[in-house]
């Protein structure tokens, strides 16, 4: 058996997983708290298979991204109520029993937009019905805000709202006066932004409001066409960073049983590698 002697393992796992900018910002905030510990994306097709032979190799942390987190919350030895009610895991820490999982997505939505305005019984909306929409709306539920789902497809988006007792708002509607369809919150979870700047939804353009709050999780670009539209109408926004960042310290401070050292110094450190990477990015 190989076991690592030097430094402590972690990766984030998906398919594709090249992408990633978990790394960048991982192995910045592990350097300056002096954790001896390696953080590195692995491209993982078989989660089944592999993560038995990551356990094997002493992997002691995983990050799960797209297409494994059901996956993950089926392979997972014990799973937390939370990451049972989203129905996904993005976190493996392996303990006696093998692998057991976390869902730290919300925790990131939620971190990332309380850090803009307070979410107790704002009315928000969730566009999307996949897995990343799950954990928004199940966090802005948690926090006491009044959420409404808005998807493409309509079956998907009917199974959500009753997932979490949410309303349902069809996108054709969103502009409709009078339906009483304003909301303090709106955060976008599909997948859209990152198809190119021609890619968009369709959405009005009364949506967006000069007190509106608007997130989009997608961060690569950091300004999505959604952002873009989001800043001409003089909302409020939140970089998709942020809740990468968020659920990202989550899970360090669970694979650490705790971050030493003070919690915002470390978020600083993680913030500022993502926005050099993606400075860097943006000038190529």
């Amino acid at each position: 058996m190989i076991q690592p002697v030097q430094a402590d393992l972690f990766a984030v796992i998906g398919h594709p997983v090249a992408h990633s900018l978990s790394p960048v910002m991982m192995n910045a905030v592990l350097g300056a708290l002096e954790i001896p510990a390696v953080y590195v994306a692995l491209d993982v097709d078989s989660p089944e298979k592999d993560l038995q032979t990551l356990a094997e190799a002493g992997f002691r942390g995983l990050s799960v991204t797209i297409p494994h987190k059901e996956a993950a919350l089926r392979l997972a030895t014990e799973v937390d109520e939370t990451a049972s009610a989203i129905g996904a895991v993005n976190t493996l820490r392996l303990g006696h029993g093998g692998w057991e999982g976390r869902n730290t997505d919300w925790i990131g939505a939620v971190e990332a937009l309380g850090r803009e305005t307070s979410l107790r019984s704002r009315r928000a909306l969730v566009i999307g019905a996949g897995g990343a929409a799950r954990a928004v709306a199940y966090g802005l539920k948690r926090e006491g805000a009044a959420v409404a789902i808005t998807n493409r497809g309509r079956e998907r988006g009917e199974r959500l709202a009753r997932a979490f007792d949410c309303d349902l708002v069809p996108m054709e509607h969103l502009g409709e006066t009078g339906r009483g369809h304003r909301f303090d919150i709106i955060v976008q979870c599909t997948s859209v932004g990152l198809q190119g700047a021609e890619s968009s939804l369709p959405l009005p353009d009364g949506l967006f409001g000069p007190d509106t709050v608007v997130m989009d999780i997608v961060y690569r670009p950091s300004r999505t066409p959604f952002l873009q539209r989001a800043i001409q109408r003089g909302c409020r926004v939140v970089q998709g960073y942020e809740m990468l960042l968020h659920q990202g310290i989550a899970q360090l401070d669970w694979w650490l049983d705790g971050i030493p050292g003070a919690r915002e110094e470390a978020l600083q450190v993680m913030r500022n590698a993502l926005e050099k990477a993606l400075s860097h990015e943006s000038q190529h």
